[in-house]
C-alpha cells in the first residue's frame, strides 16, 4: 500500500491512501463510509476517527488496525464508488490536491552519514569495510521538510548547495533495542529523502566544532520527501533498490543500496538504543555522484537557482524538487 498525506484545500491536511486506480482515499472518510454500511453514520464517524485518524503521526501509531482499515478501503472502492457520510468529497485525483511530505512531523530524523562506500570515498576517505567502526549520522528537524515538487531557496550564506538521493524509512512501532534479525518488523514502509547540504557549512562545523555538522543540513527546506509512504510488502529486499538522482535531466547519481556500509536493519537496530517510535524516520545514507565529489578539473555539480532535482529509487518513487 501506498499512502500520502495531502490538502484538499489549502490549509486542510488529511492523510490517505492511494487506490487501485491510482486515486486517494481520505483514510479517515473513506472508512467511515465503509463502516456506514452496517453502523449508524455518528458511530461509524466516531469509530474511523479512532481507528484511521487523519493524520499520519496517529494514523501509523495504530498499528495494524489502521492497517486493516486501509486494505478495507481499497477493497470498498474495487466494489463501488465511496461517499462521505454526509455526501462530502473522499476520493480525490492527483490533480485535485497538493500533496505534502507523506511524514511532515516527525518526532525524530536521524539521517546516516557516509554510509556507501562510493561516497565515502569520493569524500575522501579510503573505502574501507571497517570504517567507521559504527554508523553515523546527523540530526534533521522537522522544520526543514517539504513535500514532492517543493520550492527550496537557496540560503544567501550558502554557496556551495548538493543534493542526495536517499531511501528513507519510517517506523511502524516503538522499538527499543531491538536486533538486526527482526528490525525490519518494526517498519512503517519507505519513502525517497533528498539530503540537501550546504557543503561550507557543514564542513566549517566538522573542521571547527571538532564534530558532525547541524546546522549545514537544517536550512529551510533542505529535507524534500515523499511522494508516498510504500509498505514493506511491496518492496520486498530495501538492499537490491537501485538509487538514481538528476539534475535538469542529467544523471548524477546511479548505485544501488546493497552498496551501503551498515544495511537498513543494521541501522535500525543501532539507532533503536535510543528509542524510536512510530513516524520517526532514518535516511540511509547517499552513494556516489555527489557535487561535492568532483575534482578540481571536472566540470561543478553545485546546485544553483532554476535547477530541477529529480532523486528515483526503484519500487518507491520519483521526487522532484526546485531550487530557487
Amino acid at each position: 500500500m501506498r499512502f500520502v498525506t495531502f490538502e484538499p484545500a489549502a490549509g486542510i491536511e488529511r492523510f490517505g491512501v492511494l487506490l487501485a486506480d491510482g486515486r486517494i482515499a481520505d483514510c479517515e472518510g473513506a472508512f467511515a463510509a465503509v463502516l456506514g454500511k452496517t453502523l449508524q453514520p455518528e458511530r461509524a464517524a466516531v469509530l474511523a476517527r479512532a481507528i484511521a485518524p487523519p493524520n499520519a503521526q496517529d494514523f501509523i501509531g495504530n498499528g495494524d488496525i489502521a492497517l486493516d482499515a486501509a486494505r478495507q478501503i481499497i477493497a470498498a472502492a474495487k466494489e463501488g464508488e465511496l461517499k462521505g457520510l454526509r455526501g462530502e468529497k473522499i476520493v480525490f485525483a492527483f490533480s485535485e490536491v497538493k500533496l505534502q511530505a507523506p511524514m511532515p512531523r516527525p518526532r525524530k530524523f536521524i539521517a546516516a552519514g557516509k554510509n556507501y562506500f562510493e561516497h565515502q570515498a569520493e569524500m575522501g576517505r579510503a573505502p574501507d569495510a571497517q570504517v567507521p567502526l559504527l554508523p553515523i549520522a546527523h540530526v534533521q528537524f522537522a522544520s526543514t521538510i517539504v513535500g514532492p515538487d517543493a520550492t527550496v531557496a537557496i540560503p544567501p550564506e550558502t554557496k556551495h548547495l548538493d543534493y542526495e538521493v536517499e531511501i528513507a524509512v519510517v517506523i511502524g512501532k516503538r522499538a527499543h533495542n531491538v536486533s538486526k534479525d527482526n528490525a525490519l518488523d518494526y517498519l512503517f514502509g519507505y519513502t525517497l529523502y533528498n539530503d540537501l547540504s550546504d557543503r561550507d557549512t557543514y564542513r566549517g562545523e566538522s573542521r571547527l566544532g571538532g564534530g558532525v555538522g547541524l546546522l549545514g543540513k537544517n536550512f529551510i527546506g533542505f529535507s524534500p520527501s515523499g511522494p508516498w509512504i510504500v509498505t514493506p510488502d511491496e518492496i520486498g529486499d530495501p538492499q537490491v533498490l537501485a538509487l538514481k538522482s538528476r539534475v535538469n535531466g542529467n544523471m548524477r547519481q546511479d548505485s544501488t543500496a546493497e552498496r551501503m556500509m551498515y544495511k537498513i536493519n543494521e541501522q535500525i537496530a543501532h539507532w533503536s538504543q535510543i528509542g524510536l517510535e512510530p513516524g520517526d524516520m532514518i535516511g540511509t545514507g547517499t552513494p556516489g555522484g555527489v557535487a561535492a565529489g568532483r575534482k578540481p578539473d571536472q566540470e561543478s555539480w553545485w546546485l544553483k537557482s532554476g535547477d530541477v532535482v529529480e532523486i528515483e529509487v526503484e519500487k518507491i518513487g520519483k521526487l522532484t524538487t526546485h531550487i530557487a
